[in-house]
């Protein structure tokens, strides 16, 4: 994983805590991450068979050599945000010219953005904390939609989220191997995608109950009400099964729209060029 357990990832703890992995015939254990883990270097040097990451990152490290491949996917729409007090002047993304943003350095939606809306605006690094924001009323952040709103509401400040998604940029979240792993084990891959597929469906359809025991005793600084808020949100939002109307759903991995990511990626020059979808990706595991 690539943060602490929580419900954002839940949809891998239904399929252990009902046993979906078992019955396909895998002994998977889910080694939980946070900021300072490394899933891409555990996943590279085999300490890990599978991880999950967002795409524009993984294209972005396929364009470096690095051979990791997306071989699923868990959430079909982007989960990340901007937040700002609700008394901000900030109301759409081009309001953000020429202000200061706490967020992630380096990542691919500022080179979008940017460049869609013709502005520019400086970056402080993320520290993972809510201080800065709660404590100054001009503030601005990149947050998860299902995170830090939570946190900031529940203290008694009132915050809006312009959703990134909604500007045109929307990564997946995905699962990926090697492309050394998918190739000497094509069936143990497929058997994992599947049965975390399942999970997922298992538990935005039905009862989160068994994911949710499991995250609250791996993870005892999040609390039951928490998890819950989170489940609406995934549900509300459709993040995980998407927009139904255009054929998404739980699942589902189009080679076209990560063609596209790709291609857009080249476009504002977060990647150096564009390259084939099969480079990074493969619907060859998917049911």
């Amino acid at each position: 994983m690539d943060w602490y357990p929580e419900a954002e990832q839940g949809g891998f703890f239904q399929a252990a805590a009902k046993g979906f992995y078992k019955e396909v015939g895998l002994d998977a254990t889910i080694v939980p991450g946070g900021p300072n883990t490394h899933p891409y270097v555990d996943l590279a040097v085999g300490h890990a068979q599978f991880a999950i990451a967002t795409s524009d990152d993984v294209i972005e490290q396929s364009q470096q050599g690095i051979p990791f491949y997306i071989v699923g996917v868990f959430m079909e729409r982007y989960p990340e945000g901007i937040m700002v007090h609700d008394g901000s002047p900030v109301h759409s993304f081009r309001d953000l010219d020429g202000r200061t943003i706490i967020a992630v350095p380096g990542t691919g939606w500022i080179s979008y953005v940017e460049q869609k809306y013709g502005i520019t605006f400086s970056v402080i690094p993320e520290q993972f904390e809510l201080a800065r924001f709660m404590g100054n009323p001009d503030a601005i952040q990149q947050v998860y939609l299902t995170n830090e709103p939570y946190y900031v509401k529940k203290n008694g400040v009132a915050a809006r989220i312009l959703k990134i998604s909604d500007t045109g940029y929307d990564p997946y979240r995905v699962i990926i191997t090697t492309k050394a792993y998918a190739k000497a084990h094509p069936d143990a891959v497929r058997a994992f995608v599947a049965a975390s597929n399942r999970g997922w469906s298992d538990m935005i359809a039905g009862d989160p109950t068994p994911a949710r025991a499991m995250v609250l005793v791996l993870n005892p600084q999040i609390t039951g009400d928490y998890f819950d808020a989170v489940i609406d949100i995934l549900r509300d939002d459709h993040l995980v099964d998407g927009r139904t109307d255009q054929g998404e759903r739980v699942g589902k991995l189009s080679l076209e729209r990560l063609q596209e990511e790709i291609d857009l990626l080249a476009r504002v020059k977060f990647i150096k060029s564009s390259f084939p979808v099969s480079q990074v990706a493969t619907s060859d595991f998917l049911q």
